[in-house]
């Protein structure tokens, strides 16, 4: 039997934004610039560089380039760390790319805005948000999939469009290809 994909499946699991058609160039591009001026890891250490890399943030922040790239949920004790609606301004060191003009045209308010690298066999483990994420993917390939556990997978193509999964399902991410796959998050504050 093949293995169910979200195309044949109810969109209470998947929900595209048919009001945005980014291009996917200028997706591209943003990326490009946003790599471009990203500050070196407060560790230091170059491989941490490209770790939590975050649009938004909360007021005050003291790393605006990573402070959405935290989890909402402290993994020792499971209390809440922030709410998304903290997430409330855009960097401004980014404000002339065109993920403020994406983040400026969303039908939905965004708390945290993320950049999400999955690396070749790397996945994340089985949980729920508290909040549905929308995804734009960046590069991808076809064996980098978002896994629910009903066992649907959905792929997240580059077609300039926002993608708001229901991940308050249990669920999964995984690459099991061999390049790359780089998503911008925003998980939905409202």
């Amino acid at each position: 039997m093949a293995t169910p994909t979200l195309s044949t499946v109810d969109t209470d699991l998947v929900e595209i934004v048919e009001s945005i058609r980014l291009d996917h160039d200028e997706i591209v591009k943003a990326y490009a610039q946003y790599l471009d001026r990203l500050p070196d890891a407060p560790s230091g250490k170059p491989e941490d560089r490209l770790r939590r890399l975050g649009l938004t943030h909360r007021a005050g922040a003291e790393d605006p380039w990573r402070d959405a790239g935290t989890g909402q949920f402290d993994q020792q004790t499971g209390e809440k760390n922030f709410e998304e609606r903290e997430f409330a301004f855009f960097n401004e060191a980014l404000k002339d790319t065109y993920f403020y003009e994406l983040y400026r045209q969303l039908p939905f308010r965004a708390g945290r805005m993320r950049l999400v690298t999955l690396n070749p066999g790397e996945i994340y483990h089985m949980h729920t948000d508290h909040s549905r994420v929308a995804h734009v993917s960046i590069t991808t390939n076809e064996d980098s999939r978002l896994l629910f556990r009903s066992g649907h997978t959905y792929h997240v193509p580059t077609d300039g469009r926002v993608h708001i999964l229901n991940t308050l399902r249990h669920h999964s991410a995984y690459n099991a290809g061999g390049t790359e796959r780089v998503h911008l998050t925003m998980t939905l504050a409202d």
